[in-house]
């Protein structure tokens, strides 16, 4: 059997996971957001710290799809740990994170003895299963705080509460974020049929905005190619999902869930073209979020127990 290369793993990942998310559009079953109402993030049940980038999208969505009621995982042997087990014939799902990994640069016209080493990242994934997939195990689940705020305010607040916010223009009948200005167009709100739609908009403006010079610095933002181009694509899905967090996290993501599947819809071509855009743009949204709400990411923790076996089944 020929032995696979860190690449073709790495690849492998990407077509799995984009393979699947493809199959969810087409059967209608995007709906991640489920996750995110109330403030509820991923978390690692055990260690108790909430997963971040690509992974915040993945196991809502894996969590929406097969509808589990928590997004909290586990790994097979913490599971083992905690004095239960994982139910037979369970599949659990990948998870995903950069490790730094030194290889030997190549080159001819060096001797080996002479080649130095070169540090460079690799994708690596371990697999988590998610705790109704569990047996024998008594989970004390993290306490929720009721939000006492109604839904629209807190939307407000989102936008109110954002560091060096852009600033934002209510006139004209399009919405727009230009990088020259650093602003934000929007329509007049009584042009909009809901105030979640509303927001849901302004959320996708303020998320390109994220990537200004003097924030996130994003390339896909400041290398602009024009409308259908390959950065332009990229920014759009990353404000898009990003837009979606916000919406879950102000609890009205069920109100305007409609209008952002049918917006991914048009992306699946786009998938199909490009297995890495899905995992690059989450983890774009993810930081564009936490720019947002101005919360600082902790890096997660990557000596959990690795595999190289996948099963989206």
């Amino acid at each position: 059997m020929k032995k696979q290369t860190s690449s073709s793993v790495t690849n492998d990942i990407y077509q799995r996971i984009t393979d699947f998310v493809i199959e969810q559009l087409n059967n209608g079953n995007i709906v991640w957001r489920r996750g995110w109402t109330n403030g509820v993030l991923p978390m690692n049940i055990i260690t108790r710290q909430t997963y971040h980038g690509w992974n915040v999208f993945w196991l809502n969505f894996h969590a929406a799809a097969y509808g589990y009621p928590h997004p909290y995982y586990l790994t097979f042997r913490q599971a083992q740990a905690a004095g239960g087990s994982i139910r037979k014939g369970e599949k659990g799902t990948p998870i995903v994170f950069w490790s730094k990994l030194t290889a030997k640069q190549d080159n001819n016209d060096q001797p080996e003895e002479e080649t130095k080493p070169r540090p460079r990242m690799v994708l690596r994934q371990y697999t988590v299963f998610n705790i109704a997939q569990t047996e024998g195990i008594e989970f004390k689940l993290p306490e929720q705080p009721a939000s006492t705020v109604p839904e629209i305010d807190r939307c407000e607040q989102v936008v109110n509460d954002m560091p060096h916010a852009p600033g934002v223009y209510w006139n004209g009948d399009r919405a727009y974020y230009r990088c020259a200005t650093d602003t934000v167009g929007m329509p007049n709100r009584e042009l909009f049929h809901s105030a979640e739609e509303c927001y849901a908009t302004l959320f996708h403006e303020l998320a390109h905005s994220t990537g200004h010079p003097s924030r996130l610095n994003r390339k896909e933002l400041i290398e602009h190619d024009g409308f259908g181009g390959a950065n332009y694509s990229r920014e759009e899905l990353t404000a898009e999902l990003a837009a979606a967090y916000l919406c879950g996290v102000c609890g009205i993501e069920q109100k305007v869930i409609t209008n952002t599947v049918a917006y991914l819809q048009s992306w699946l071509r786009a998938l199909k073209n490009d297995k890495t855009l899905l995992m690059k743009a989450a983890g774009h949204a993810q930081k564009a979020v936490n720019y947002i709400l101005n919360i600082h990411a902790v890096p997660e923790d990557d000596t959990i127990e690795t595999t190289q076996v996948v099963s989206l089944a």
